[in-house]
């Protein structure tokens, strides 16, 4: 089955695709959405109930609609995953999703299009958005002897809640945000044996609110001021972190090196570490039946082992096109040669910012970029580039067309 009069599908109705499908909607763009699942926003729905966005409200909501002001400032997954459906709806975005279809190939056709084929049909456009965004593809590693462990091993994405871990030894590997909070709300539950938090990298951790306020109000404050003293206020903003972490038992980045582990999360693994709930220990070596091995050589006895080691891009888990330029994270770099008309991105967003994959015309990627002022703020300006170079591309696709 093939299906026309579209010209651009979205793969995912997260946050990236929801704010492309916003965009693509405008613009009176023919689109489809490609959801896997049977809701929009699925990843949100399916995370660590405890999980709260790094970003404030302030920053983190979509296109002309801020969220809640009864949300907290930091809103729970929960709450962000109710306001991307209210979203959804109010912008009648739902009459372009097609639930429940997964994408098993991403390939171009001999005319350059792009064939994208699903578990229900075949779909030939002009251009693809790939909006699965960075938490949909857990990466766990495999370690010497880890057949061997009796244990339980499961990775982050996996992890609903600190209930089935209750009175176990448990290791949480990886102190990236999913691992600094994961890691405190197992060992503060009653009677709990103190979890072992194995970090490889040194850590580095920002207050939720410096100097009293959030992050992001300060963000706002230097809008408002003259670039030199806006920028001179943000670098101050971003350099105040908790000090002397190591006094307390958590490792640091060696000197002259930075981090960008965790992150702003708050003092709660710093509170666990001094109260003896969280002991940080070195990185994973290796299994035994009943435990671990660290890099230093200690022998630890665990039950459960939850993986938060990150993730890979969805991308190419349906892409049939060779990628010869990834970016450190492992994505697809983007043609910064590609043409942007629009000339308006605020100053914390790269002027030179195409959204196309490089050596791969009309394959777009939405939802990656974290710098500036979080990554869900991001999703809005790429959504918007990606969607002005499609309208771009289109132009040019007709005017050569021999209809035209």
């Amino acid at each position: 089955m093939s299906v026309s009069g579209v010209r651009v599908v979205v793969i995912g109705s997260g946050t990236a695709g929801l704010a492309s499908a916003y965009y693509l909607q405008l613009a009176n763009i023919p689109f489809v959405v490609l959801e896997r699942s049977h809701e929009v926003g699925h990843t949100w729905n399916s995370l660590y109930p405890s999980l709260r966005l790094n970003t404030t409200k302030w920053y983190s909501h979509l296109p002309k609609m801020p969220m809640p002001w009864h949300d907290p400032i930091f809103p729970t997954a929960k709450q962000y995953h109710r306001y991307l459906n209210t979203f959804a709806d109010r912008h009648h975005l739902r009459q372009h999703i097609h639930f429940g279809v997964m994408v098993r190939e991403l390939a171009r056709t001999p005319n350059g299009s792009w064939c994208i084929q699903t578990d229900s049909a075949t779909w030939e456009v002009d251009s693809v958005i790939s909006a699965t965004g960075r938490f949909d593809q857990p990466f766990t590693p495999t370690l010497p002897n880890q057949t061997d462990f009796t244990g339980r091993i499961l990775h982050a994405h996996d992890y609903l809640g600190a209930e089935p871990f209750m009175g176990q030894r448990v290791m949480v590997v990886g102190n990236g945000p999913s691992g600094v909070d994961i890691a405190p709300e197992i060992g503060k539950q009653a009677h709990q044996p103190p979890v072992l938090l194995s970090m490889r990298t040194g850590i580095t951790l920002s207050p939720r609110y410096p100097w009293g306020l959030p992050k992001h109000a300060w963000m706002i404050l230097a809008d408002y001021l003259p670039q030199r003293w806006g920028r001179a206020l943000n670098a101050k903003i971003a350099s105040i972190q908790f000090r002397n972490l190591e006094r307390v038992g958590i490792r640091t980045p060696q000197a002259g090196k930075t981090s960008t582990a965790a992150g702003t999360r708050g003092d709660e693994l710093i509170r666990a570490v001094k109260s003896g709930q969280v002991i940080c220990v070195p990185g994973l070596r290796s299994f035994t039946p009943d435990g671990v091995i660290l890099d230093d050589g200690s022998v630890h006895q665990v039950e459960a082992v939850i993986m938060a080691t990150g993730y890979r891009p969805v991308l190419y888990r349906y892409l049939r096109e060779p990628v010869a330029h990834t970016d450190s994270a492992g994505f697809p770099k983007r043609d910064q040669t590609a043409f942007i008309p629009r000339q308006d991105h605020p100053s914390d967003y790269p002027s030179n910012s195409g959204r196309e994959v490089k050596d791969l015309a009309g394959l777009y990627l939405v939802g990656v970029f974290y710098q500036g002022k979080g990554a869900l703020y991001n999703c809005n300006l790429e959504a918007q580039i990606a969607v002005d170079q499609i309208k771009a591309r289109l132009q040019h696709l007709d005017a050569q067309s021999p209809s035209s």
